[in-house]
C-alpha cells in the first residue's frame, strides 16, 4: 500500500472515530460503557492525528484537519 493510499484510509478511520466520539458526546448521560467508548475513540483520534503529523498527512477532510481530540474530554455544564 502506498503511503497516499494509507493517508486515505488513516482519514476514513479517524473520520469514523470522530463522528462516533461526537455523537456519544452529545448525549445528555453517558453509562459507563458509553463513557469508555469515548475514551477509546479519544485515543484512537490522538494518536491517529499524532501519526498524520508525523508523517506529514494533511487530511482533505478540513473538520477532521481542525480536529482537537482533546475537546472529547471536556465535561458538559449544564
Amino acid at each position: 500500500m502506498s503511503q497516499q493510499n494509507a493517508a486515505v484510509v488513516l482519514e476514513e478511520v479517524l473520520r469514523r472515530a470522530m463522528d462516533e466520539a461526537l455523537s456519544l458526546q452529545a448525549k445528555d448521560y453517558l453509562n459507563d460503557a458509553d463513557s469508555a467508548a469515548l475514551m477509546a475513540y479519544f485515543n484512537i483520534l490522538d494518536w491517529g492525528k499524532q501519526q498524520a503529523d508525523i508523517m506529514g498527512v494533511k487530511f482533505a477532510d478540513q473538520e477532521l484537519q481542525g480536529f482537537d481530540p482533546y475537546r472529547l474530554l471536556l465535561k458538559k455544564v449544564a
